[in-house]
């Protein structure tokens, strides 16, 4: 291996794990908040690694839209309780949502409460 080779080599390696930790940042979300509740309709809860994706028809003073929230991994899920069947589109449920840093619209996904109560 030539040295201008290794130099290109050792740069990649390095900066690798900087691009992984953007991708996956959660900075847009305030995590210091832990008590927001969102409640919704359910229109796509696809429980997926490295994030899950949940969507909610959400009714408030803004009006009725679709919004988009990121959660955490479907191996997290499942070892909090859920399984596969547990939510469906069409059920309502609340989640426990960090919300955006910027207010937008969505949020980071803490927790899902099903409408009997069950928690994950």
């Amino acid at each position: 291996m030539t040295r201008s080779s290794l130099k290109v080599w050792f740069a990649v390696v390095c900066l690798l794990p900087v691009v992984a930790l953007a991708h996956h940042s959660a900075a847009r979300f305030d995590l210091t908040i832990r008590d927001n509740l969102v409640s919704g309709i359910v229109k796509e809860f696809t429980p997926a690694n490295p994030h899950t994706k949940i969507v909610l028809e959400i009714t408030d003073e803004k009006g009725t839209r679709d919004v988009e929230f990121e959660g955490h991994s479907r191996n997290n899920y499942y070892r909090s309780g859920w399984r596969a069947g547990m939510v469906e589109a069409g059920d309502k449920i609340t989640l426990v949502a960090a919300p955006t840093r910027d207010g937008s619209d969505g949020g980071y996904a803490l927790g899902v409460i099903l409408e009997d109560g069950t928690r994950f």
